[in-house]
């Protein structure tokens, strides 16, 4: 099944902004197994508006001449949102290298016009990202925190802070989650392809639909989940992928 693959470039300079895009496509064509797409920042501003409404891309490409240290402060709010997520660093010097590795970017490149770096760099950040555990689900219990196998989950269901965690075997766990949105809580999740999320309060593993309607979702545990208007498109999209 192919996944999306979503690359940020986070840059102001409209050229560098083509040239990053024409690398990327051209990267993206030696391998077909996912969907590579970019998003493009002209500004630090824009992109940490998006990440502030649960934005999550799979990779991260900062270009440090246009944003002086606001490009290390990104990489730093990037890094707090998603502490796994590989961010590479594009600068005219070596004067913010120090920073960018002790912000653990996996590449600190001079300049945008070393295609090979870059392509080598994009390599690296994908044989990350396909060995990335969207597998596994940590839930927060009362005083421990408990791995479970994300095939385990049927769909979770949001309240407030406390989230129910419907499993296959008909058990549920609660727990709770840090002071992000719940969304942004289940970002690897979603990007993996095998969840979707058809209601603000719901997130459901795609493999245990049984049938859409036209504003709800019967899974095979019976339930009927509720789909909102807003979804129903993606819900659609995101059912069809998975079972082509």
């Amino acid at each position: 099944m192919k996944r999306e693959y979503t690359i940020a470039v986070c840059d102001t300079q409209k050229s560098d902004i083509s040239a990053l895009e024409s690398a990327i496509s051209s990267w993206a064509d030696k391998d077909g197994s996912d969907r590579v797409t970019a998003d493009t920042f002209r500004d630090a501003a824009a992109l940490r508006s998006k990440l502030a409404d649960g934005y999550g891309a799979d990779t991260y490409i900062i270009t440090i001449p246009a944003h002086g240290t606001s490009g290390i402060e990104l990489a730093r709010q990037i890094r707090l949102r998603q502490p796994d997520v590989p961010v590479i660093i594009i600068a005219a010097s070596r004067t913010f290298a120090y920073e960018a590795y002790e912000l653990h970017a996996i590449r600190y490149l001079l300049g945008t016009e070393d295609t090979a770096e870059l392509r080598s760099a994009l390599d690296l950040a994908y044989m990350l990202f396909r060995v990335a555990p969207a597998d596994t689900v940590s839930v927060r219990l009362p005083g421990e925190t408990r791995n479970i196998s994300a095939d385990d989950v049927v769909y979770i269901e949001n309240n407030v802070r406390s989230m129910r965690y419907i499993l296959r075997d008909g058990s549920t766990l609660t727990g709770t989650r840090r002071n992000i949105s719940f969304e942004s809580y289940f970002a690897p999740l979603l990007r993996s392809g095998r969840f979707v999320q058809p209601h603000k309060s719901f997130i459901i593993n795609i493999r245990y639909i049984r049938s859409l309607h036209s504003n709800s979702i019967s899974m095979t545990n019976g339930v009927q989940i509720p789909i909102s208007r807003r979804h129903i498109s993606e819900v659609q999209e995101a059912y069809s992928k998975f079972a082509g």
